[in-house]
């Protein structure tokens, strides 16, 4: 009996089976959709089985045509039913132009073609260090953006060789002889890399699509490598460069303009003993000896070259030939100085008449009447210590002095009785030398690194003084005014010692005050750096006699660093100031800062650029391989161009064979439908020969 067809082209296809086809992932059925067949046996295993469309058999066919103007019986159901495709002409499917996928594969060639080309010329420039050249701007705002818009172009450019690749390979597939198994696992694997390596796994049972499957695979194993790669294959990278920049300096040393006796020396020397305590970036300008200029420049970072100064003091005992003092009895203080040439700078000796008050024992004074008497920068100081020289030397530089004293009275008198005593001392001159230099600073810090020429080390030893060695005179000075002498102002280095802040307690020999020794602030510091520790109170006002061995002086070495350096913090302290406050100005200036800025430059990455190049080579060969073909059999058009559920409905309307074998197949699972579909087919013969 020949069995009859119904014109409803789903009867006898399960519903169920319709929701299984699910296009991402339920492919199976999409392509056992296309499946051709005259009889529901297959001729063999795995044999190719002709195609025959439903409603198109020849006369000679097993089964008996129904014709397209068959009544059909009434039904009282409402439910829609679809016609047979008999029923219609035949869909004359529209053909694309002839040159729509000479166009893709050009296309496709060239993109993958271009990236290539572009990996080349990147590895070009890593090579030559071109993109080292490549400088932006100091602030890097442009490594957001580098990276943002490379990883965008990958994933913009991947995406379009992806869907060109997958659409030539899928046109390829459906015009190709093959198994539907094999053009469900090429079609399912284009879903993702997951899918791809499902497709992959799967292939241990049925081996039949294993090049098409490792292909797939690798080609979107590369280009996850890409995205990835993209990132970190060119980047903005730092480096530090060396830029000029003109700078404000304040130096501490005075103009010559300024009146230095004018300047207010009671708050200065004040001020000095207690720099000691603040912190090295709170004295920028000092250095131990060294004034140096600071520079005023925001932000600026590096060093600087500027101008500095260093004090530096030599030291020696004056001969007792060349300034002896010779005290008066019963004068007051009074006694007459006698002056050689070689410190008087005249040719003949000299004689003065001046008071002179010695300190105390183991103590130091500065004698503002000796220190007048040198030409120059000199200061001469009343030692009454004991020195660590030679005998010859003791006895060529000893001095006499008087020492007066009063008796504490056993009974009630008027006054008691002075007794005089002999003081040995030492009279020490100092010449002071202002040496400038040229410095280098770091602006970060504000500290001194280093200057140039080095300072000179003086010897240890004591030795006898000398005059000092050429122009000495220094380029600041202070004009006398009216009734003023003008030795006086050439000597204004004195008056931070004699004139500076003094101490309350004074050491008197006797109850007279022409016999009272103030000693001032600077004088005690001084005595402190160099070993002296003097402690005044009330009771040493009036201190008994001179006795018992002296104090060894220091070396003079430290004596020499101990005197520059308050000259150095005199003069610092008078700058920071400021005129408003007892001191003077700094002398503004100009200076070229070095300073150090980062920048960002190119730079591409040679293990990320590698694997980029390596993916995108194999990503052209691969696309190569799976569009190849595609052009020889051009000529012959299939008419569907996708592998949608649209499509699945349009072939299983008019092929009989998919839903006669979707019939016999009970169970839908992925292993059952895959062994149902390893027949051979060749679907652009026999849709063709529909047209």
């Amino acid at each position: 009996m020949m069995p009859k067809y119904s014109l409803n082209p789903l009867q006898g296809l399960n519903l169920p089976w319709l929701l299984y086809i699910h296009v991402p992932i339920c492919l199976p059925l999409m392509f056992f959709s296309l499946l051709p067949n005259v009889n529901t046996k297959p001729q063999g295993n795995h044999d190719s089985m002709s195609l025959q469309p439903i409603g198109n058999t020849s006369s000679s066919s097993a089964h008996e045509r129904i014709p397209t103007n068959t009544h059909l019986p009434a039904s009282n159901t409402t439910s829609p039913t679809l016609v047979s495709a008999t029923a219609y002409p035949l869909l004359s499917p529209q053909k694309p132009h002839k040159s729509t996928k000479s166009v893709s594969v050009f296309l496709c060639v060239i993109m993958h073609g271009f990236l290539v080309l572009l990996h080349l010329v990147l590895l070009a420039l890593s090579i030559l260090g071109v993109e080292h050249r490549l400088v932006t701007s100091e602030n890097g705002a442009w490594m957001p953006a580098l990276g943002a818009s490379t990883e965008a172009f990958y994933a913009l450019y991947c995406t379009i060789l992806v869907y060109l690749v997958q659409r030539l390979t899928l046109y390829r597939n459906l015009i190709q002889h093959q198994q539907l198994t094999i053009l469900h696992d090429n079609v399912n694997a284009w879903s993702g890399l997951g899918s791809a390596l499902q497709c992959l796994w799967q292939q241990s049972s049925t081996t039949g699509s294993l090049w098409w499957i490792t292909s797939i695979t690798i080609y979107l194993g590369c280009v996850f490598a890409l995205h990835v790669a993209s990132s970190s294959i060119a980047q903005l990278q730092t480096f530090s460069v060396t830029t000029n920049i003109s700078a404000t300096t304040f130096s501490h040393w005075p103009s010559p303009n300024v009146d230095m006796m004018g300047l207010q020396w009671h708050t200065i020397s004040a001020i000095v003993p207690s720099l000691g305590h603040f912190t090295s970036s709170s004295n920028a300008g000092l250095n131990g000896t060294t004034l140096y200029d600071t520079v005023q420049a925001d932000g600026a970072t590096g060093h600087a070259s500027v101008d500095a100064t260093t004090f530096r003091a030599e030291c020696g005992l004056l001969h007792n030939s060349e300034l002896s003092y010779t005290p008066r009895l019963n004068a007051n203080q009074f006694g007459d100085y006698v002056i050689g040439p070689q410190v008087s700078g005249q040719e003949q000796t000299m004689k003065w008449s001046a008071r002179l008050v010695p300190p105390y024992q183991d103590q130091l004074a500065v004698s503002s009447a000796m220190s007048v008497l040198f030409p120059g920068p000199t200061i001469a100081f009343i030692i009454p210590m004991s020195i660590d020289i030679d005998n010859s030397l003791k006895s060529a530089t000893v001095q006499h002095m008087n020492w007066e004293y009063q008796q504490v009275p056993l009974f009630d008198s008027p006054q008691a009785p002075i007794i005089s005593t002999v003081l040995d001392a030492h009279f020490i001159a100092c010449n002071i030398y202002a040496e400038h230099q040229t410095a280098t600073v770091d602006m970060e810090t504000g500290q001194l690194l280093t200057f140039s020429p080095p300072p000179v080390l003086s010897p240890s030893d004591w030795e006898a003084w000398t005059a000092p060695k050429g122009d000495n005179n220094w380029d600041i000075w202070s004009p006398p005014g009216v009734g003023q002498y003008k030795h006086h102002h050439a000597k204004w280095f004195v008056s931070p010692f004699n004139s500076g802040a003094m101490h309350p307690v004074k050491i008197c020999m006797t109850q007279s005050r022409a016999t009272c020794n103030k000693i001032s602030l600077l004088e005690l510091y001084f005595m402190k750096e160099i070993g002296l520790d003097v402690v005044l109170d009330g009771q040493a006002s009036g201190p008994p006699p001179p006795s018992g061995p002296k104090k060894v002086l220091c070396s003079r070495r430290q004596f020499e660093s101990s005197l520059s350096k308050i000259f150095a913090s005199l003069l610092w302290t008078g700058a920071k100031l400021g005129s408003d406050a007892g001191g003077f100005d700094p002398t503004p200036g100009s200076t070229v800062v070095s300073r150090q800025v980062i920048k960002w430059h190119l730079s591409i990455n040679s293990w990320p650029l590698i694997i980029a190049l390596t993916a995108s080579l194999t990503m052209l060969a691969l696309s190569i391989c799976m569009s190849g073909g595609i052009l020889h059999r051009q000529k012959n058009k299939t008419p569907i161009d996708s592998a949608g559920i649209l499509q699945i409905i349009w072939l299983t309307n008019r092929l009989r064979v998919l839903k006669d074998l979707m019939s016999t197949v009970d169970d839908p699972r992925e292993d059952v439908l895959r062994s149902a579909g390893m027949l051979e087919v060749d679907l652009l013969q026999e849709l063709n020969r529909q047209a």
